[in-house]
């Protein structure tokens, strides 16, 4: 059946966060910031394997040479516009605020636990590719593992921001739900080189996220979501013209 990866994934994101909501006082603060340190890496990690998977090949002579960087570029430009149109990150504090409104203290960093989960949750190569694979091929075999992985995920991101990351899991059913349904329909455009481009996208928006979950720098990586669609889009108008 199409969608139970979606449904499976949603509720090990809220028995993830619930688990570390649980642990929430039990862990010392040195630790949880440890963990969220290597989670950042991991993070880190994650996009930028995801990038150069697709981003590199193997060329006649053996050696490696770059390709869909422009479609990397022109995604990101785009669909930032896109979100910056949108206002998604406003959206993302007005749910971070109704949180600490009916949480109270206990709802920690709300806005930002939001954000980055979701973010997080959402934006990675196995979400979009797990959600096709689910919707196209009623496979939901990658999104059972990225269950798995969302898991622990949400279990550490509970712990550090407290309940606004069971709402996240409200983002990971609407996001891959949605992905799910419309790609039994838009099936003939999602060729294989479209669905590793929309993957790439994803992992470097995981990249700038990472360097958002250190405090490096103040960025609305959550307005960059529309990006991990251009790419579809992208094609369709090469296709036309």
């Amino acid at each position: 059946m199409p969608g139970m990866g979606t449904i499976v994934n949603t509720i090990a994101v809220f028995l993830g966060a619930g688990l570390g909501l649980l642990l929430k006082k039990g862990i010392p603060e040195r630790f949880r910031s440890i963990i969220f340190l290597a989670n950042g890496t991991s993070v880190l990690l994650f996009g930028i394997a995801g990038v150069l998977s697709v981003c590199l090949k193997v060329n006649e002579s053996g050696g490696l040479t770059t390709q869909y960087l422009l479609i990397l570029l022109l995604s990101l430009l785009f669909g930032g516009i896109l979100g910056e149109m949108m206002r998604i990150d406003r959206g993302f504090d007005r749910v971070g605020r109704f949180i600490e409104k009916k949480m109270g203290a206990f709802g920690g960093d709300a806005a930002q636990g939001f954000a980055s989960a979701t973010i997080l949750f959402c934006s990675g190569a196995m979400a979009i590719v797990g959600a096709i694979q689910d919707g196209t091929m009623c496979d939901p075999s990658l999104l059972y593992a990225k269950s798995v992985l969302d898991f622990v995920t949400g279990l550490i991101f509970a712990a550090a921001f407290g309940p606004s990351v069971l709402f996240a899991g409200i983002s990971v059913f609407v996001y891959q739900g949605s992905i799910t349904l419309l790609s039994s329909f838009l099936q003939p455009l999602l060729s294989e080189t479209v669905i590793g481009q929309m993957s790439m996208v994803g992992s470097a928006i995981l990249l700038l996220l990472a360097f958002s979950m250190w405090d490096m720098k103040k960025m609305n990586v959550a307005n960059l979501i529309p990006a991990t669609i251009m790419p579809l889009f992208i094609d369709f108008l090469m296709r036309l013209f």
